[in-house]
């Protein structure tokens, strides 16, 4: 009796590694993507890093318009602020 409770042991036992293993694999996940893969994330977070020459570096101030800030902040309080308008990519309106 004791022989077949080892052999019942030792048969789950090969059973589970036998289905873990179907699991394993012998490449990393994104070595079977393209070479490219994370590029455009990076040229994106390059473009927002940095301003491309030195004439859009330099142009940072943007000068205060006080009219504009008033205007807005009236409609804002008289609640007739513009809704945004909705823009979508796919041409579906």
């Amino acid at each position: 009796m004791q022989w077949n409770k080892y052999r019942f042991i030792i048969s789950a036992y090969v059973v589970a590694a036998m289905s873990m293993s179907g699991c394993a694999t012998t490449t990393p996940a994104l070595e079977a993507h393209s070479s490219h893969f994370g590029d455009a994330i990076a040229q994106n977070i390059a473009a927002q890093r940095i301003a491309p020459t030195a004439k859009d570096k330099a142009n940072t101030f943007i000068p205060p318009n006080r009219a504009r800030q008033k205007a807005a902040r009236e409609a804002y309080e008289n609640g007739t602020v513009a809704e945004p308008v909705s823009v979508t990519t796919t041409g579906d309106e």
